[in-house]
């Protein structure tokens, strides 16, 4: 399995109308990056191709073709990617927790998901 994680550009493999990529890691960082625009053709056989945009008329055999935004609170690895850095109380909470000694609040525990996007 090649892995291309979080690259683009000149740091994708070279493709070819017509090529045929198996089992590949195209994950990128941030939702619908396009990928291989102007190449036609293409076929991606079992392909981890979160967040990515092929072209139009790609054929797509089992591939995992989530858009996903990350929250870097969650994913903290993924910040050495190049993902932005999510504040404390980001767009990701979906729920806190408030913890009160004697009626002043001493602590908030915040909860995040990552957003799946269409």
């Amino acid at each position: 399995m090649a892995n291309y994680a979080f690259t683009t550009g000149k740091s994708l493999p070279t493709a070819e109308n017509g090529h045929t990529f198996t089992e590949c890691n195209f994950m990128q960082r941030e939702p619908h990056t396009a990928i291989f625009a102007g190449v036609t053709g293409l076929t991606f056989i079992r392909c981890n191709l979160c967040n990515c945009d092929v072209p139009a008329d790609a054929t797509l055999i089992s591939c995992n073709r989530a858009q996903i935004d990350w929250c870097s609170n969650l994913n903290p690895k993924f910040l050495e990617h190049g993902l932005a850095t999510c504040a404390v109380n980001c767009s990701h909470v979906v729920s806190t927790d408030v913890i009160q000694v004697a009626g002043v609040t001493v602590e908030t525990v915040y909860h995040y998901n990552n957003a799946v996007v269409a």
